[in-house]
Order: C-alpha cells, then structure tokens, then sequence
C-alpha cells in the first residue's frame, strides 16, 4: 500500500479553476479544514489528522 497523502484524506478539498464555459480544471493544490485552514498540495505526505476519505462504492 501506498504511503498516504493529502489527497486521501477526508479533511482535504480539491482546488479548481473555471476552463471556457462550464468546465472545471482540478488544480494541483488544496486546502485542509482539520483543525484550521491549511493549503496543502496534492501529494504532500498526510499528517497525524489523516482521516482516510470513504469509498463511494
């Protein structure tokens, strides 16, 4: 298993960027909610808060 990141994590929100009309880009870059607002990139090495992200199937 891979070491986990920033993006596994349920506390991690995804930045995007409006692409022509109604297209959406994901950035490479974020921010956590956990306990305080932290911009975080995609592949940083999570931290002791990990909360891993549930599965939607």
């Amino acid at each position: 298993m891979k070491d986990p990141t920033c993006t596994d994590c349920k506390y991690f929100f995804q930045h995007y960027v409006k692409d022509g009309k109604s297209t959406f880009v994901p950035l490479y870059e974020g921010h956590c909610g956990h306990p305080r607002l932290k911009y975080r990139k995609t592949d940083t090495p999570a931290c002791e808060k990990f909360s891993p992200r549930k599965s939607d199937t």
